[in-house]
């Protein structure tokens, strides 16, 4: 869905910020400690499997992009 003024609307002031700054973030990475294959959450640096988000990160991402389409209050 496209993100309208009326997507964000949906959102409270401090979760447009919180995920623009998900969105945004670009931490993370791989660490010369971390076995091969793992990465390191782009939002929060937690330890997960290949990179990317870690799961509460997405679990939140998801939520606030939810509320944003209407399908959660």
């Amino acid at each position: 869905m496209r993100r309208t003024r009326e997507w964000w609307a949906r959102l409270t002031k401090e979760e447009r910020a919180e995920l623009v700054w998900m969105e945004r973030s670009d931490g993370g990475g791989y660490s010369d400690n971390l076995p091969e294959g793992y990465g390191m959450c782009t939002v929060c640096s937690t330890p997960t499997g290949g990179g990317g988000m870690c799961q509460d990160c997405y679990a939140r991402w998801r939520e606030l992009v939810d509320k944003g389409e209407g399908e959660r209050d």
